[in-house]
């Protein structure tokens, strides 16, 4: 018994950390994007919050692009809401071009609302969601937000496919701005 605990065990950790490992690769593909994509300067908040999926809406917005429907359904199936956070460290061993990145760590909500106050002019502080994989971790999506100010946000998502290793960047969907 105590054998098939440790490997269970083991199982586990193997899969949390490749999971981690899949989550951070995503994490720097989309800020790399975004910074080539804007050439604007940003801060990156801390906090994953939940990714935005509906599989209606994903197909009319990605006409063209063919997605199994078992895909769609893991991806459905595997969107839960957790209260996690992107790792403080990511920032700092990522090779982001330093004149583009404003926060040496991710921001909290709080440190967010400082320099909102503090700063008078529009800021471009990004949120990258929790990345929602499929059951293969072969595809995934990730949604970002924009906060400029207290009252103004932007959006979307981003369909990745993982191509000989590499997480690629598939289509945008999903705009929304408030």
């Amino acid at each position: 018994m105590s054998t098939v605990l440790k490997i269970l065990l083991l199982l586990f950790s193997i899969l949390s950390f490749s999971q981690n490992k899949q989550e951070n690769e995503i994490f720097k593909k989309i800020i790399s994007h975004e910074i080539e994509k804007n050439k604007v300067s940003i801060y990156i908040k801390c906090r994953k919050p939940k990714t935005s999926f509906n599989v209606r809406e994903f197909k009319e917005d990605t006409r063209g692009i063919t997605v199994s429907e078992m895909t769609l359904n893991d991806f459905k199936k595997n969107n839960t809401d957790t209260e996690e956070t992107w790792d403080l460290e990511l920032i700092k061993q990522s090779e982001f071009d330093p004149k583009y990145i404003k926060n040496t760590n991710c921001l909290t909500d709080e440190e967010i609302e400082i320099i909102f106050k503090d700063i008078y002019k529009r800021q471009n502080i990004i949120s990258v969601s929790k990345p929602l994989f499929d059951n293969d971790f072969e595809n995934c999506i990730v949604s970002i937000t924009y906060s400029k100010s207290f009252q103004s946000a932007s959006g979307r998502s981003y369909l990745l496919k993982k191509t000989n290793g590499i997480w690629t960047i598939i289509t945008e969907f999903g705009h929304w701005i408030s």
